[in-house]
């Protein structure tokens, strides 16, 4: 039996569950929200690759053990991968911009605080601090780019992003190595933190306000433990 849609129905993508309703209409506009977010991933990408090269210095300068040198690694990283999902489903439903301009100011803050740090344990809550900014970053820099852009647009702006956080890492080890070979290790925090400047700066002009419209609550019991499973997966691998 074949049935026909009325002439003004309109037929939506069942694979991409977003329209071209919340599209930024100007191009310029939505080449300075690829860039925005393109920034803001390799701050992110930056912090987490650029601390490796800077461990000896910060071993023999803030006398931390090999076992302090790990969590002030894999802390920020832990912290970003147990509450990537958690919070990137509150951005969508809260509100994209405010989760990301929170996550930036915690961003730049903490980066910021740990270069005057003299002791390991301040420094590894700093790092967790700053992992949990990132969350809130690196998620809702996708869901920004996804719903800014029209959908003949859409694949090659996430292709960008997705390259981008290949060079981030690039970039964060480059920029550590050279600011360790020439300055103090207190340096290495400089580059998240102008990168989340510039980019809290440039959001604040540029991003749109976007959430999703979601009838149903939040899921806090799911949310914990995703949180719990990624965040223990990646504990047990590192």
């Amino acid at each position: 039996m074949t049935h026909h849609l009325p002439d003004d129905a309109v037929l939506l993508d069942p694979v991409d569950p977003h329209t071209d309703d919340e599209a930024v209409a100007d191009a310029r506009q939505r080449r300075l929200i690829l860039i925005t977010m393109c920034v803001s991933l390799i701050a992110v990408i930056a912090s987490s690759s650029g601390l490796n090269v800077a461990q000896q210095a910060l071993a023999a300068d803030i006398g931390a053990s090999q076992s302090q040198l790990l969590w002030i690694i894999n802390g920020y990283t832990l912290a970003l991968a147990a509450l990537l999902m958690p919070i990137g489903a509150i951005g969508d439903r809260w509100g994209r911009k405010p989760v990301l301009v929170s996550g930036l100011v915690l961003f730049a803050a903490t980066n910021l605080a740990s270069a005057f740090v003299n002791s390991p344990e301040p420094l590894i809550a700093l790092r967790v601090l700053a992992g949990i900014a990132a969350a809130m970053i690196m998620p809702v820099t996708l869901s920004v780019i996804t719903t800014s852009f029209p959908a003949h647009e859409r694949a090659k702006a996430i292709g960008t992003w997705a390259g981008v956080a290949g060079a981030g890492g690039i970039l964060g080890l480059f920029a550590s190595a050279a600011i360790i070979d020439n300055a103090t290790w207190p340096w290495v925090f400089s580059v998240p933190v102008i990168l989340a400047t510039v980019s809290l700066v440039a959001t604040l002009f540029v991003v749109p306000h976007s959430r999703e419209h979601i009838d149903t609550g939040f899921d806090i019991t799911g949310a914990i433990l995703s949180a719990l499973a990624v965040g223990g997966l990646v504990l047990a691998i590192q």
